[in-house]
Protein backbone atom coordinates (compact mmCIF):
# COMPACT_ATOMS: atom_id res chain seq x y z
CA UNK A 1 0.00 0.00 0.00
CA UNK A 2 0.99 3.38 -1.04
CA UNK A 3 2.31 6.00 1.52
CA UNK A 4 0.50 8.99 2.29
CA UNK A 5 1.50 12.09 0.15
CA UNK A 6 4.00 14.26 1.75
CA UNK A 7 6.33 17.22 0.59
CA UNK A 8 9.65 17.29 1.73
CA UNK A 9 10.97 20.94 2.25
CA UNK A 10 14.48 20.55 0.94
CA UNK A 11 13.67 20.11 -2.53
CA UNK A 12 12.23 23.62 -2.80
CA UNK A 13 13.96 26.43 -4.76
CA UNK A 14 13.65 29.75 -5.87
CA UNK A 15 13.86 31.44 -8.98
CA UNK A 16 13.49 35.19 -10.23
CA UNK A 17 13.43 37.07 -13.41
CA UNK A 18 12.38 41.16 -13.93
CA UNK A 19 8.93 42.19 -14.94
CA UNK A 20 8.22 44.31 -17.94
CA UNK A 21 4.71 45.14 -16.44
CA UNK A 22 4.57 45.05 -12.73
CA UNK A 23 2.36 42.40 -11.10
CA UNK A 24 2.40 40.19 -14.26
CA UNK A 25 4.35 37.43 -13.81
CA UNK A 26 7.02 35.80 -15.77
CA UNK A 27 9.08 32.54 -16.20
CA UNK A 28 11.87 32.80 -13.76
CA UNK A 29 15.49 33.04 -15.54
CA UNK A 30 17.77 32.75 -12.65
CA UNK A 31 18.16 30.75 -9.46
CA UNK A 32 19.55 32.02 -6.26
CA UNK A 33 20.09 29.06 -3.42
CA UNK A 34 18.41 30.50 -0.29
CA UNK A 35 18.55 28.62 4.02
CA UNK A 36 15.14 30.55 4.35
CA UNK A 37 12.02 31.07 2.39
CA UNK A 38 8.82 32.19 3.74
CA UNK A 39 5.53 33.85 2.30
CA UNK A 40 2.09 34.46 3.27
CA UNK A 41 -0.87 35.29 1.15
CA UNK A 42 -2.71 37.96 3.58
CA UNK A 43 -6.29 38.77 2.79
CA UNK A 44 -7.97 41.20 4.71
CA UNK A 45 -11.19 40.17 6.35
CA UNK A 46 -14.41 42.13 6.03
CA UNK A 47 -16.92 41.44 8.65
CA UNK A 48 -20.41 42.26 8.68
CA UNK A 49 -22.21 42.90 12.78
CA UNK A 50 -25.21 43.95 11.37
CA UNK A 51 -27.44 43.60 14.32
CA UNK A 52 -30.07 40.96 13.58
CA UNK A 53 -32.01 40.68 17.05
CA UNK A 54 -29.66 37.68 18.18
CA UNK A 55 -27.58 37.80 21.56
CA UNK A 56 -24.17 37.22 19.77
CA UNK A 57 -21.26 39.10 18.29
CA UNK A 58 -19.80 37.46 15.75
CA UNK A 59 -20.32 37.93 11.78
CA UNK A 60 -23.16 37.05 10.47
CA UNK A 61 -21.00 37.41 6.97
CA UNK A 62 -17.17 36.48 6.37
CA UNK A 63 -15.99 38.20 3.22
CA UNK A 64 -12.59 38.60 1.22
CA UNK A 65 -11.40 42.31 0.72
CA UNK A 66 -8.00 42.97 -0.64
CA UNK A 67 -4.75 40.64 -0.69
CA UNK A 68 -1.13 40.90 -0.88
CA UNK A 69 1.64 38.71 -0.20
CA UNK A 70 4.65 38.14 2.05
CA UNK A 71 8.08 37.42 1.46
CA UNK A 72 11.00 36.23 4.19
CA UNK A 73 13.93 35.02 2.70
CA UNK A 74 17.83 34.70 3.66
CA UNK A 75 20.72 32.95 3.20
CA UNK A 76 24.88 32.87 1.68
CA UNK A 77 25.37 36.07 -0.44
CA UNK A 78 26.08 34.61 -4.82
CA UNK A 79 27.81 37.82 -6.36
CA UNK A 80 25.87 37.07 -9.45
CA UNK A 81 22.50 36.53 -8.38
CA UNK A 82 22.33 39.16 -5.35
CA UNK A 83 21.83 41.81 -7.65
CA UNK A 84 17.99 41.05 -8.31
CA UNK A 85 17.07 41.86 -4.77
CA UNK A 86 19.99 45.27 -4.82
CA UNK A 87 18.32 45.93 -8.13
CA UNK A 88 14.81 46.06 -6.72
CA UNK A 89 15.43 47.75 -3.24
CA UNK A 90 17.73 50.46 -5.13
CA UNK A 91 16.36 51.01 -8.87
CA UNK A 92 19.26 52.30 -10.85
CA UNK A 93 22.10 49.72 -12.47
CA UNK A 94 24.96 51.11 -14.02
CA UNK A 95 26.43 48.34 -15.55
CA UNK A 96 30.20 48.83 -17.23
CA UNK A 97 32.16 46.12 -19.62
CA UNK A 98 32.19 44.77 -22.88
CA UNK A 99 32.31 40.94 -21.77
CA UNK A 100 32.88 39.05 -18.35
CA UNK A 101 33.29 40.05 -15.93
CA UNK A 102 30.63 43.32 -15.89
CA UNK A 103 30.87 45.63 -12.92
CA UNK A 104 27.13 46.57 -11.52
CA UNK A 105 27.10 49.54 -9.68
CA UNK A 106 23.71 50.03 -8.12
CA UNK A 107 22.60 53.01 -6.39
CA UNK A 108 19.45 55.10 -5.62
CA UNK A 109 17.26 55.89 -8.56
CA UNK A 110 16.10 59.65 -8.76
CA UNK A 111 14.42 60.13 -11.90
CA UNK A 112 11.23 59.54 -13.22
CA UNK A 113 8.79 58.47 -10.44
CA UNK A 114 11.90 56.69 -8.61
CA UNK A 115 10.19 53.20 -8.97
CA UNK A 116 12.60 50.48 -9.32
CA UNK A 117 12.07 47.54 -11.44
CA UNK A 118 10.02 44.82 -9.96
CA UNK A 119 10.25 41.28 -10.40
CA UNK A 120 8.34 37.68 -9.97
CA UNK A 121 9.38 35.33 -7.46
CA UNK A 122 8.97 31.90 -8.12
CA UNK A 123 8.78 28.86 -5.55
CA UNK A 124 8.79 25.25 -6.42
CA UNK A 125 7.75 23.22 -3.41
CA UNK A 126 5.17 20.90 -4.94
CA UNK A 127 2.43 20.62 -2.53
CA UNK A 128 0.59 22.93 -5.79
CA UNK A 129 -0.66 20.30 -7.92
CA UNK A 130 -0.89 21.75 -10.98
CA UNK A 131 2.82 23.09 -12.14
CA UNK A 132 4.14 22.25 -8.67
CA UNK A 133 5.14 26.12 -7.66
CA UNK A 134 3.70 29.10 -6.81
CA UNK A 135 4.94 32.67 -8.64
CA UNK A 136 5.15 36.57 -6.41
CA UNK A 137 4.22 38.66 -9.23
CA UNK A 138 4.81 42.68 -8.49
CA UNK A 139 7.29 41.50 -6.24
CA UNK A 140 8.99 44.95 -4.02
CA UNK A 141 11.75 44.81 -1.32
CA UNK A 142 11.59 45.83 1.49
CA UNK A 143 14.52 44.84 3.26
CA UNK A 144 18.04 43.78 2.54
CA UNK A 145 20.52 43.24 5.13
CA UNK A 146 24.25 41.86 4.26
CA UNK A 147 26.00 40.37 7.81
CA UNK A 148 30.01 39.07 7.89
CA UNK A 149 31.48 37.33 10.54
CA UNK A 150 35.04 36.84 9.37
CA UNK A 151 35.71 34.13 12.12
CA UNK A 152 32.98 31.86 11.46
CA UNK A 153 30.62 32.77 8.31
CA UNK A 154 30.07 33.46 4.88
CA UNK A 155 28.69 36.80 3.97
CA UNK A 156 25.26 36.06 4.22
CA UNK A 157 21.71 38.19 3.31
CA UNK A 158 18.46 38.23 4.60
CA UNK A 159 15.28 40.42 2.60
CA UNK A 160 11.73 41.12 2.98
CA UNK A 161 9.14 41.94 0.15
CA UNK A 162 5.63 42.52 -0.58
CA UNK A 163 3.83 41.14 -3.48
CA UNK A 164 0.57 40.39 -5.11
CA UNK A 165 -0.74 37.30 -3.64
CA UNK A 166 1.04 34.14 -5.42
CA UNK A 167 -0.80 32.74 -8.40
CA UNK A 168 -0.19 29.04 -9.89
CA UNK A 169 3.64 28.86 -12.15
CA UNK A 170 2.27 28.91 -16.16
CA UNK A 171 4.65 25.91 -16.04
CA UNK A 172 6.72 23.66 -13.70
CA UNK A 173 10.13 25.38 -13.64
CA UNK A 174 13.50 23.39 -13.90
CA UNK A 175 16.22 25.32 -12.18
CA UNK A 176 19.54 25.59 -13.68
CA UNK A 177 21.78 26.95 -10.52
CA UNK A 178 24.46 29.38 -10.19
CA UNK A 179 28.26 27.84 -10.52
CA UNK A 180 29.52 30.67 -8.25
CA UNK A 181 30.53 29.85 -4.77
CA UNK A 182 29.74 32.39 -1.92
CA UNK A 183 32.29 34.51 -0.10
CA UNK A 184 33.69 33.74 3.25
CA UNK A 185 33.82 37.08 5.08
CA UNK A 186 37.60 36.58 6.21
CA UNK A 187 38.43 37.71 2.14
CA UNK A 188 36.82 41.05 2.90
CA UNK A 189 38.86 43.95 3.71
CA UNK A 190 37.45 47.27 5.16
CA UNK A 191 38.63 50.67 4.89
CA UNK A 192 37.70 54.30 6.89
CA UNK A 193 38.03 57.53 5.88
CA UNK A 194 39.95 56.28 2.53
CA UNK A 195 39.18 53.39 0.11
CA UNK A 196 40.26 50.07 1.63
CA UNK A 197 42.61 49.79 -1.60
CA UNK A 198 45.47 52.24 -1.07
CA UNK A 199 43.22 54.15 1.83
CA UNK A 200 42.99 53.42 5.18
CA UNK A 201 42.63 50.17 5.82
CA UNK A 202 41.49 49.06 8.94
CA UNK A 203 42.71 45.22 10.51
CA UNK A 204 40.63 45.15 13.21
CA UNK A 205 36.99 45.14 12.21
CA UNK A 206 36.01 41.48 13.16
CA UNK A 207 32.03 41.43 12.25
CA UNK A 208 29.05 43.73 11.08
CA UNK A 209 26.68 44.36 9.22
CA UNK A 210 25.03 46.91 6.47
CA UNK A 211 20.98 47.41 6.25
CA UNK A 212 18.60 48.75 3.91
CA UNK A 213 15.43 49.61 4.18
CA UNK A 214 12.56 51.13 2.05
CA UNK A 215 9.08 51.87 2.72
CA UNK A 216 6.17 50.55 0.77
CA UNK A 217 2.46 51.67 0.24
CA UNK A 218 -0.25 49.23 -1.54
CA UNK A 219 -2.55 51.07 -3.03
CA UNK A 220 -5.82 49.51 -3.37
CA UNK A 221 -8.08 51.05 -6.05
CA UNK A 222 -11.94 50.49 -8.01
CA UNK A 223 -10.57 48.48 -10.61
CA UNK A 224 -12.29 44.70 -9.50
CA UNK A 225 -9.28 43.78 -8.25
CA UNK A 226 -8.18 42.38 -5.41
CA UNK A 227 -4.77 43.07 -6.21
CA UNK A 228 -3.06 46.22 -5.81
CA UNK A 229 -3.26 48.95 -8.44
CA UNK A 230 0.50 49.76 -7.31
CA UNK A 231 3.03 48.91 -4.12
CA UNK A 232 4.65 52.40 -4.21
CA UNK A 233 8.12 52.90 -3.25
CA UNK A 234 9.03 55.71 -0.48
CA UNK A 235 12.47 56.60 0.58
CA UNK A 236 15.38 54.53 0.76
CA UNK A 237 17.52 54.41 3.97
CA UNK A 238 20.98 52.73 4.83
CA UNK A 239 22.28 51.88 8.32
CA UNK A 240 25.05 49.82 9.37
CA UNK A 241 27.48 47.82 12.75
CA UNK A 242 30.38 47.29 12.83
CA UNK A 243 32.95 46.07 15.77
CA UNK A 244 35.79 46.53 16.02
CA UNK A 245 38.59 45.19 18.64
CA UNK A 246 40.12 48.34 20.41
CA UNK A 247 43.13 49.00 19.53
CA UNK A 248 42.99 52.35 20.21
CA UNK A 249 39.93 54.67 20.49
CA UNK A 250 39.48 55.56 17.37
CA UNK A 251 35.91 53.89 17.01
CA UNK A 252 34.45 55.90 20.17
CA UNK A 253 36.51 59.06 18.86
CA UNK A 254 34.23 58.98 15.69
CA UNK A 255 31.31 59.02 17.15
CA UNK A 256 32.01 61.73 20.14
CA UNK A 257 33.84 64.53 17.44
CA UNK A 258 30.92 63.14 14.82
CA UNK A 259 33.51 62.48 12.05
CA UNK A 260 31.13 60.60 9.37
CA UNK A 261 34.46 59.03 7.70
CA UNK A 262 33.89 56.80 4.25
CA UNK A 263 33.59 53.11 4.81
CA UNK A 264 34.42 50.98 2.30
CA UNK A 265 34.04 47.40 2.58
CA UNK A 266 34.95 44.78 -0.64
CA UNK A 267 34.47 40.79 -0.27
CA UNK A 268 36.72 39.50 -3.60
CA UNK A 269 36.88 36.24 -4.42
CA UNK A 270 40.39 36.52 -5.66
CA UNK A 271 40.00 35.11 -9.09
CA UNK A 272 40.14 36.89 -11.96
CA UNK A 273 38.46 37.35 -15.64
CA UNK A 274 35.08 35.47 -16.12
CA UNK A 275 35.76 33.95 -12.33
CA UNK A 276 36.02 37.46 -10.63
CA UNK A 277 33.13 37.97 -7.80
CA UNK A 278 33.29 41.18 -6.14
CA UNK A 279 31.03 42.77 -3.66
CA UNK A 280 31.28 46.57 -2.78
CA UNK A 281 29.24 48.88 -0.04
CA UNK A 282 30.79 52.46 -0.06
CA UNK A 283 29.34 54.80 2.02
CA UNK A 284 31.24 58.12 1.39
CA UNK A 285 29.29 59.78 5.07
CA UNK A 286 29.07 57.30 7.88
CA UNK A 287 27.81 58.52 10.91
CA UNK A 288 29.05 56.63 13.98
CA UNK A 289 25.95 57.19 16.34
CA UNK A 290 26.94 54.66 19.02
CA UNK A 291 30.23 53.50 19.91
CA UNK A 292 29.74 51.23 23.00
CA UNK A 293 32.68 49.10 24.63
CA UNK A 294 32.18 45.46 25.28
CA UNK A 295 34.09 44.00 27.60
CA UNK A 296 32.46 40.34 27.52
CA UNK A 297 35.56 38.75 25.69
CA UNK A 298 38.93 38.41 26.07
CA UNK A 299 40.03 41.36 24.66
CA UNK A 300 38.04 45.01 24.44
CA UNK A 301 35.96 45.75 21.33
CA UNK A 302 33.90 48.77 20.41
CA UNK A 303 30.24 47.87 18.90
CA UNK A 304 29.56 50.39 16.65
CA UNK A 305 26.04 51.04 15.12
CA UNK A 306 25.41 54.56 12.73
CA UNK A 307 23.56 55.29 9.33
CA UNK A 308 24.29 56.80 5.87
CA UNK A 309 24.32 60.15 5.27
CA UNK A 310 23.04 61.51 1.72
CA UNK A 311 25.46 62.44 -0.24
CA UNK A 312 26.19 63.48 -4.13
CA UNK A 313 29.18 61.06 -3.93
CA UNK A 314 26.95 57.52 -3.85
CA UNK A 315 24.58 58.42 -6.83
CA UNK A 316 24.82 56.77 -10.52
CA UNK A 317 23.65 58.65 -13.69
CA UNK A 318 20.14 58.90 -12.34
CA UNK A 319 22.09 61.73 -9.97
CA UNK A 320 20.59 63.12 -7.01
CA UNK A 321 21.63 62.32 -3.39
CA UNK A 322 22.32 58.76 -1.99
CA UNK A 323 22.97 56.86 1.02
CA UNK A 324 25.43 54.32 -0.43
CA UNK A 325 26.16 52.32 -3.23
CA UNK A 326 26.54 48.89 -3.60
CA UNK A 327 28.81 47.48 -6.45
CA UNK A 328 28.48 43.75 -8.05
CA UNK A 329 31.12 42.42 -10.35
CA UNK A 330 29.87 39.28 -12.05
CA UNK A 331 29.49 37.45 -15.45
CA UNK A 332 25.97 38.71 -15.71
CA UNK A 333 25.82 41.34 -18.68
CA UNK A 334 23.72 44.83 -18.12
CA UNK A 335 19.86 44.93 -18.62
CA UNK A 336 19.81 41.68 -16.45
CA UNK A 337 18.19 42.91 -13.23
CA UNK A 338 16.73 46.29 -13.69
Amino acid sequence: MAGPTTFPSVKRFIGFAKETTPGTPVAPVAYMPVTKFDWNDKPTWLDDKGLRGVMADDSFNVIQGVQLGEIDFEGPVFADELGYLIGNIMGADDTTGASAPFTHKFSLLNTGGGQPTTHTVTQYYMAEPTHQARQFSGTCVSEVGFKFNAESELLTYTAKAASWVSNVAAATPTATFTTAKPLPSWQSVLGIAGPASGGTQVLTVASGEFNFKRSLKPYFTAQNSQNPYIIQRGGLTADWKLSFVAADETPLTYMRNNTQPQIQFILNNGLTLANALVVQVDMAQAAFTEAKPNFGSEAVMFDCTGRCVLNTTNIGTSGGYGPATITLQNAIAASTYV
